[in-house]
């Protein structure tokens, strides 16, 4: 499922992706779906913004890819040593 352009979309329909999206891999702890996000913020506290229509999912998530290739590069460099 493709993340709901704002401006197609309104704010329900951009929580039920991100929930959807996100969903928690251990449903007994609340489904908050913190366990997919750096840091263990909650997807809808990450995703606030574009859930209130204010920034794109896209520019959001990019956020997340960048910091995960950053890590992989430093893991890699640690195991280098």
């Amino acid at each position: 499922m493709l993340a709901p352009q704002i401006e197609y979309s309104d704010r329900e329909e951009r929580i039920e992706f991100i929930q959807e999206r996100f969903h928690c891999k251990a449903p007994s702890c609340g489904g908050c779906g913190s366990c997919n996000l750096p840091d263990g913020v909650p997807a809808a506290e990450y995703f606030a913004d574009y859930i209130d229509g204010k920034v794109e999912f896209v520019k959001l998530a990019a956020k997340i890819w960048e910091r995960s290739e950053e890590h992989t590069s430093e893991l890699q460099s640690l195991m280098r040593i």
